[in-house]
């Protein structure tokens, strides 16, 4: 008597799951690359799949649907080693009393990213961050998980205690805008690295980052002027409709 149930499917072989995982990676590489180099809506799907060798685009459709499922995918990759990279700078701090240290904290901001220059494979990353950020239609803290920034929150944890006088209002404008002058400046390096490279000319990295890390210490620890604290007072007092309700 026959059966009506349906076939299970034979398991793919451990070569054909590698094979396959090595190119799903090689489309975000490449992606990464193109939208790092000319921006996000300046490439087309058809584009990335050619010049990740593949005969059709239907790979990249088969794998993440859309562009933008696409763009999701290379930010998440990236932040999820990067999550655990400046976990692991924070556990340092606290190992050594440095979670007051405010240019350590700063350290543990940007020396993940920055360890994405020295890698073959990332020294995009940071260009198509910028690419993001400058895109009017990816918020890109809603394209990241809650899971894979915990770092970037546990570093904003530590810089209130940290900073005791700075008011909580401006010390989160502070930190978001050193976030994206740290985005910018590291794809800055990026450009100017690769540019230099193909003169056979050197960059000192190393000394870039130390000084984008003083920077933006600065930045952070920076005294309140008296403007600010005068809207700050302004916005906090009672208005005469407030008084009259």
């Amino acid at each position: 008597m026959a059966t009506t149930g349906s076939t299970p499917k034979p398991k793919a072989s451990p070569r054909a799951a590698a094979s396959k995982s090595e190119g799903t990676e090689l489309l975000l590489e490449t992606a990464q690359r193109l939208f790092a180099e000319r921006g996000i809506d300046a490439v087309s799907m058809r584009e990335i799949a050619r010049e990740a060798g593949q005969r059709n685009n239907s790979a990249l459709h088969y794998h993440f649907g859309s562009k933008e499922a696409l763009v999701r995918a290379i930010l998440q990759a990236g932040m999820r080693e990067l999550d655990i990279l400046r976990n692991d700078y924070i556990s340092r701090l606290l190992a050594t009393e440095r979670q007051r240290d405010v240019r350590g904290l700063v350290e543990a901001l940007v020396w993940p990213l920055a360890s994405k220059l020295m890698t073959s494979n990332g020294n995009t990353y940071n260009r198509f961050l910028a690419a993001v950020q400058l895109h009017p239609d990816i918020e890109l803290s809603a394209a990241t998980a809650d899971d894979i920034d915990r770092g970037f929150r546990r570093v904003y944890q530590y810089m209130g205690p940290a900073l005791p006088e700075l008011p909580e209002t401006l010390l989160r404008q502070r930190y978001l805008s050193a976030i994206s002058y740290l985005f910018f400046s590291l794809a800055d390096f990026e450009r100017v690295s690769a540019r230099r490279s193909r003169k056979n000319r050197g960059f000192d990295m190393q000394r870039a980052i130390e000084n984008l890390i003083d920077m933006l210490t600065g930045a952070l620890t920076a005294p309140v002027s008296t403007q600010v604290r005068q809207r700050l007072t302004g916005a906090q007092a009672p208005t005469e409709e407030d008084q009259t309700a």
